[in-house]
């Protein structure tokens, strides 16, 4: 008779061992949290730089094959070159008159926005703090005309 009830015998976890592999899941859970806030950021920040670089190679491209200078700024659609980089925002336009802003008789080939925006902060410096004009030489110059040197930055917050 023994044997019987030995045999019945279900097999199952206590309540000790359910707390224990609750525990250690709730730590690696735990450790693992900042690790995907990090890669998160990281792609938010890769994504935002090649929107970015590519607005800049077609600001460059098309001064280039038209012959024209195209501008390069922070600015938005229908709007003008605001200046401020921290807004995610930038337009390629031609700026035939120089003023900064997208007039009627002007072509605008880009209005771009960075998809990922919450996480990543543009910033600029020196001459490229306005704008950025490409010269049909593919040079990159000021407003002016005078030569430019400056980053554009891209940061992320985590």
């Amino acid at each position: 008779m023994r044997r019987a009830f030995r045999a019945r015998r279900e097999r199952g976890f206590t309540l000790t061992e359910l707390l224990v592999a609750v525990a250690i899941l709730s730590i690696l859970i735990g450790l693992s949290i900042p690790a995907f806030r990090t890669l998160i950021a990281q792609n938010q920040l890769i994504a935002a730089g090649n929107q970015m670089r590519s607005a800049a190679l077609l600001a460059r491209s098309a001064a280039i094959g038209l012959n024209r200078r195209i501008t390069f700024c922070a600015g938005q659609a229908g709007d003008r070159c605001h200046g401020d980089w921290s807004r995610n925002e930038w337009l390629v336009f031609e700026d035939r008159d120089r003023d900064g802003a997208v007039d009627i008789e002007e072509t605008a080939y880009l209005a771009g926005r960075a998809a990922s925006s919450e996480n990543v902060v543009l910033s600029s410096n020196g001459p490229f703090r306005n704008r950025i004009v490409f010269t049909p030489t593919g040079m990159a110059v000021t407003a002016s005309g005078a030569f430019a040197a400056g980053r554009i930055r891209l940061c992320t917050e985590l």
